[in-house]
């Protein structure tokens, strides 16, 4: 069999496509050849592909019952193969239907609550890149109250479309974006955020929630994907990744810096401060509900009160929130808080400007 110019042949790629929709190699090949050569009658074909008549018989008979072949209704029928559009129309049907039907398997047979980082941390090893790219989407798309994406142009720009749902649905989302050499940044295709910001490097990065964050570096060369990515469900690891963001973040350049939306909530402390900080400088009044836990017994408690003062010091790691409740003053600080009355795990602004 002559191999013409720009003919093609099922080689492994093509024939998978073919497999998914039923056909065999040699199914694949028959399509081929009338793809490129027909119409041809039945006895053409066999001719060209040197093949017997009732071996190729039984092969078109599939074809057409597949739809991938016409056959005319005159006499000798004359068959030719359906368009490369028509055929990806029907490999993109099945392979739509095949994935709802095992993606609802899938679900049904997954645990209906994921345990959070606290219940089990763990830190868990990624080696695919697009595998760590829908993970990261997926995490930016489990975020209910706060959401950190840090990244260079390409990173953040595939999650434009979750990041901007994010924050329509009310969630505090923060984008710190890298300059790398050689991924340009297209301003005009940014996520249309309140809050987004440049720095010169970092590394990809997702927080949501507090609960989960998705981490890869690029360490072997600027434009080369990196080769793992993490997935940490340890909240101590979460805390050190928010801190190294949050004073990334305050030392950053602005792309556009608007004003929280009030009443709101945090998971991030440094966060909630610094955002009730600025509130408290444009003279708004603010009410803060916490909760957390007592630094000095270990119990669970949710306080609310009058926020009278922020502080942070950044030489002295001090970061803390001053409440009144009652007459009394009580000191906020984050999960880690020590000389604080309460650890906060999550912080809820309140009031107005």
């Amino acid at each position: 069999m002559t191999e013409s110019i720009g003919e093609i042949k099922c080689e492994e790629e093509v024939a998978e496509v073919f497999s998914l929709l039923g056909i065999s190699k040699f199914g694949c090949e028959v399509y081929l050849k009338l793809l490129q050569e027909g119409p041809l009658t039945l006895s053409e074909l066999t001719e060209k592909m040197e093949a017997k008549t009732s071996q190729l018989y039984y092969y078109i008979k599939e074809l057409v019952s597949k739809g991938l072949i016409e056959a005319s209704s005159s006499r000798p029928v004359v068959y030719r193969a359906v368009s490369p559009s028509v055929l990806e129309k029907l490999y993109i049907e099945k392979t739509e239907s095949l994935r709802a039907r095992i993606l609802e398997r899938l679900k049904a047979t997954a645990p209906r609550k994921q345990k959070l980082a606290s219940e089990e941390p763990n830190v868990y090893t990624l080696k695919n890149w697009r595998t760590f790219l829908a993970r990261a989407e997926e995490a930016a798309h489990n975020a209910t109250v706060d959401l950190v994406v840090c990244g260079d142009f390409e990173f953040v720009k595939y999650l434009n479309e979750t990041i901007e749902l994010k924050e329509k649905e009310g969630v505090n989302t923060y984008v710190l974006l890298y300059e790398v050499p050689g991924i340009n940044i297209d301003y005009s295709k940014l996520p249309k955020l309140r809050k987004i910001r440049k720095y010169v490097s970092g590394d990809l990065v997702v927080i949501s929630d507090s609960r989960v964050a998705v981490l890869s570096q690029r360490r072997r060369s600027l434009l080369e994907k990196p080769n793992y990515g993490l997935i940490i469900e340890d909240p101590v690891i979460i805390d050190y990744l928010e801190q190294d963001f949050f004073f990334r973040w305050i030392r950053s350049e602005i792309i556009r810096d608007e004003n929280i939306k009030l009443p709101t909530s945090f998971t991030i402390f440094r966060l909630a401060l610094y955002e009730a900080q600025k509130l408290l400088q444009k003279k708004c009044r603010l009410r803060v509900l916490v909760y957390g836990r007592y630094v000095r017994t270990g119990e669970d408690c949710m306080v609310e009160g009058e926020l009278v003062n922020t502080l942070f010091e950044d030489s002295r790691g001090i970061a803390q929130l001053t409440i009144r409740v009652n007459g009394n003053t009580v000191t906020i600080g984050a999960q880690d808080a020590i000389i604080e009355d309460i650890a906060a795990s999550r912080v809820e602004v309140r009031g107005a400007c």
